[in-house]
């Protein structure tokens, strides 16, 4: 007795469905390091309270946000050197973070 054929069209599907996963899932990491930055800043000026700090950092964020900029979070979004000449105008002196 004859053994029955099994098509292999759904092993195939299924294994071209994983591969493109992964290549568009490896795509979007590259974009994200692309639009990410990293880097810590560290804002200081004399005499500012934690509180102030964090009041001139909202503005700035608020003024900061690209829109054409595709990342996942809000924060990600966020010009840096805008956000850095805002804190500056507020009076903070904006340096990276040393580890």
């Amino acid at each position: 007795m004859p053994m029955p054929r099994t098509s292999a069209a759904p092993t195939r599907r299924a294994t071209a469905l994983v591969l493109v996963a992964i290549i568009l899932g490896a795509g979007a990491c590259g974009l994200t390091k692309k639009v990410y930055d990293p880097t810590r800043w560290v804002y200081e000026k004399k005499d500012a309270t934690p509180a102030k700090l964090d009041r001139d950092m909202t503005a700035c964020r608020k003024e900061s946000i690209d829109l054409n900029k595709l990342a996942p979070t809000s924060s990600q979004r966020i010009d840096r050197d805008k956000f850095n000449r805002c804190m500056e105008r507020h009076g903070y002196t904006a340096r990276p973070e040393e580890d």
